[in-house]
């Protein structure tokens, strides 16, 4: 097994992860808009069911958790934009050129996130900074982005430089 098809695993299994992650997040909204149906529902009768108590708090934690997690992912398969209309016509030299310029910059800002999420991470934790209503530690969740970013500037390079890329059509 070479490294690339073993990060690569890595970086699949890390969205799949953030996949499950956003499977809790729809299955917490469905139970919480079912909730706030059967309080409508029970209102008639002078009843009262409640909501999912904190669901802000872990639907606002947890979001940056999937969403991150997909990013090396999509750097990995194309999945990004890409303005075409403009390179269409280019020669390869440019397009490679602009290819080698783009991944490098994703690199950076890949990159320049992970370290600023750090420095977030370790303030935060200093500072014991809780969600508002569960009361849970909100830097706990900081680590899974720092790893995130990671992987995605790792992507980058491995999209960029991995393989020799043919325009021929």
């Amino acid at each position: 097994m070479s490294i690339r098809s073993l990060i690569s695993g890595v970086i699949a299994t890390w969205a799949l992860a953030g996949g499950l992650v956003l499977l809790v997040i729809v299955l917490a909204t469905a139970v919480n808009a079912a909730g706030f149906t059967a309080d409508m529902i029970a209102g008639l009768w002078g009843g009262d069911v409640p909501g999912l108590s904190g669901y802000e708090d872990g639907v606002t934690m947890l979001i940056g958790v999937a969403a991150l997690a997909m990013f090396p992912y999509c750097q990995l398969h194309g999945g990004h934009a890409a303005v075409d209309i403009f390179m269409d016509k280019a020669p390869d030299w440019a397009r490679r050129g602009v290819e080698i310029l783009s991944g490098l910059l994703v690199t950076a800002l890949a990159l320049t996130m992970a370290v600023m999420l750090i420095y977030g991470t370790i303030e935060t934790r200093a500072d014991n900074v809780e969600t508002a209503v569960l009361g849970w530690p909100v830097w706990v969740f900081m680590p899974t982005a720092v790893l995130s970013c990671l992987l995605w500037a790792i992507a980058a390079l491995m999209e960029t430089f991995g393989q020799e890329v043919s325009y021929a059509e």
